[in-house]
């Protein structure tokens, strides 16, 4: 008897050991590493070069809407499965593409490191691994890009710029990078910089009536003409008589989100400089903030000739998307 019970208390001490062991490796799991919108593609070197590859490529290197020239929504880093071990799984996204098996989509988190997204994708063929792609690209997409928002807003929370005027003004939390300055503040209106090597960025914060841009077919005409006319009084340009307004030639994307769970209207498009030659890509968000009876207008605009705008607009994006309405 003694002997069976003995048996018993090994057993259950080896299970807690276990339990505690399992417990630790949680507790103490890596930190994920990768460099904003940096997409790590797992997967053996027939598929990448194939037609699946090519499915890959054309979901996650989408050229960014709203961009003066094209530039991939992710920059992608194709791995070996072979060589997917130790460092590399560290990735905070990944997706990886596993032939010969149940066609479907399992997404995972945390699983190598954390904060961490992987994607993995199975079929039995690469007809089955194509559908699949195409099936969940919209759903793929959005959840990787909420994991680089919600990293790039923790960046910028290491930093913060002191915002009491933005929310005695607006009445508004913001989450913005202690690099920018405020360059204009009037009773209704607000225009933070950050200087750059080769420009600046800029994100305008301004309120509207409740309704006065509506969900329809007139949207996207009256988005351009309320931006001009901010343009027009609020952000000159480097020669007498210019000013910011909305690229003619250019049709804006109108697209619908939702930031603090409120309905909000998201516009990309280019502005330009009346009367002179410089020119950028913006995003640029109406918040239907019923609470308040207003439309609530957060726009990010960046000036960068010759480099590529993409992060940078990423981060007018996340700071846009960290908004409380008080």
């Amino acid at each position: 008897m003694f002997k069976y019970n003995l048996v018993a208390v090994v057993v259950l001490l080896f299970c807690i050991s276990c339990t505690e062991k399992s417990n630790k490796e949680e507790q103490y799991l890596s930190p994920s590493g990768g460099t904003l919108n940096n997409l790590t593609i797992v997967s053996d070197d027939a598929l990448w070069n194939g037609e699946t590859g090519d499915v890959v490529r054309e979901i996650f290197a989408a050229p960014v809407l709203g961009m003066p020239q094209d530039e991939p929504s992710y920059t992608l880093k194709h791995m070996k499965t072979r060589a997917f071990h130790e460092f590399v799984k560290k990735s905070r996204t990944f997706v990886e593409l596993k032939p010969g098996k149940s066609k479907g989509i399992k997404f995972v988190k945390d699983v190598y490191a954390s904060p961490q997204l992987g994607v993995i994708i199975s079929g039995q063929t690469n007809e089955e691994l194509i559908a699949v792609l195409k099936a969940n690209a919209d759903k793929m997409s959005s959840k990787i890009k909420a994991v680089e928002v919600d990293f790039k807003q923790a960046e910028i929370s290491k930093n913060l710029l002191d915002t009491d005027d933005i929310s005695s003004v607006f009445g508004i939390d913001l989450s913005v990078l202690f690099s920018y300055r405020i360059a204009k503040k009037t009773d209704d209106f607000m225009w933070l910089r950050k200087d750059i090597k080769t420009g600046d960025m800029n994100l305008m914060i301004y309120e509207l009536p409740y309704g006065t841009v509506k969900r329809d077919s007139t949207a996207i005409t009256k988005i351009v003409q309320i931006r001009d006319s901010i343009g027009k009084v609020h952000i000159p340009g480097p020669v007498k008589d210019s000013y910011m307004i909305t690229e003619k030639s250019f049709a804006p994307y109108l697209g619908a989100t939702l930031i603090d769970n409120n309905q909000t209207l998201e516009t990309r498009g280019i502005w330009d400089v009346k009367n002179d030659y410089m020119a950028g890509p913006f995003i640029n968000y109406i918040i239907d903030d019923k609470k308040n009876n207003r439309q609530l207008v957060l726009e990010g605009f960046t000036y960068a000739p010759q480099i590529a705008k993409r992060d940078y607009m990423f981060e007018l994006e996340a700071i846009i998307k960290s908004i409380s309405i008080n």
